[in-house]
């Protein structure tokens, strides 16, 4: 059940803009909450004119920018539907996972190249991070060799993955290690305002930029120009969760949380807390952090 209050006027600011930007943040299996915000979008006529994309939320970008975003709860469901662990894929991978596999079937049948391509895609920017030198770059999915290997890339993380893509011969990790946020990139693209998407809860801090930013505020220059969408707490899903209830659990709090920002709406359901659970930044920061004295490269 909502209870209206007055809208903020974010839906009014994105109406207002001439060019529209997305950015959807990394977050693994807790990207699904960027599904129901996508569709929240969908539904109130809000169509951006360029998505920025990291890690996996690379995914989604892609599916956005090749106008299937309705298909998006069945391109989730079928890749978690898919064995992940497979003892037999140390011999051809050098790793139990079989992500990389996953990503290949289902990319093809639910975004496709070719839809990547075509005249009405929106303008896709992929987020990696060069592992030669930890620098964080985007490239155009659209004129991208290969838009797979570039999602890919931003993806890769080991155990996960053990080997990392290699674009215009360098070698690309995930993207999220360096710039989970890179809302900047969006404004310097001539968006005059930009929906940033991201998993980490409004209780849990500042928003996760990378290991060296964890608690990341967007500065005034662009703060006035920018809608953060996330939840109001920590997701109740693991870093690699596939229960299929869990997983839709989350993607309707995303579509509410996208009403609550937008309308000026609330709902209850985006305010219960989950008793305990992991947190995979968290993680990733402490074991970054012996590291955060030194500048990259």
């Amino acid at each position: 059940m909502a209870t209206a209050h007055p809208s903020p006027g974010a839906l009014a600011k994105l109406g207002a803009a001439r060019r529209l930007g997305i950015v959807l943040s990394g977050g693994s299996a807790r990207c699904a909450f960027q599904v129901g915000v996508l569709e929240t979008l969908g539904e109130l006529g809000v169509r951006p004119s360029l998505v920025v994309a990291v890690s996996a939320g690379a995914w989604n970008g892609a599916a956005l920018a090749a106008g299937t975003v309705h298909r998006l709860r069945r391109y989730w469901r079928a890749f978690w539907r898919m064995p992940y662990f497979d003892l037999s894929n140390l011999l051809r991978e050098h790793s139990p996972y079989r992500f990389a596999e996953m990503h290949r079937r289902t990319f093809a049948r639910y975004v496709g190249v070719e839809r990547l391509r075509a005249p009405g895609a929106l303008a896709l920017l992929i987020g990696v991070t060069r592992l030669r030198d930890l620098q964080p770059m985007l490239f155009d999915a659209r004129t991208a060799d290969d838009p797979f290997l570039l999602c890919l890339a931003s993806n890769y993380l080991p155990p996960f993955y053990t080997h990392a893509p290699r674009l215009d011969g360098d070698l690309y990790g995930d993207g999220g290690l360096t710039d989970n946020l890179p809302y900047e990139r969006a404004f310097a693209e001539g968006c005059d305002a930009v929906i940033v998407v991201t998993m980490k809860g409004e209780s849990e801090g500042g928003l996760y930029r990378s290991p060296r930013d964890s608690d990341h505020v967007v500065p005034d220059s662009y703060s006035g120009r920018t809608i953060v969408i996330r939840p109001r707490h920590r997701l109740a899903a693991s870093f690699t969760e596939s229960r299929w209830p869990v997983l839709r659990e989350v993607i309707e709090l995303g579509r509410l949380r996208a009403r609550e920002v937008l309308l000026g709406e609330h709902h209850a359901e985006t305010d219960l807390r989950p008793e305990s659970f992991f947190s995979p930044s968290a993680l990733i920061t402490r074991l970054w952090s012996p590291r955060a004295s030194h500048p990259a490269g």
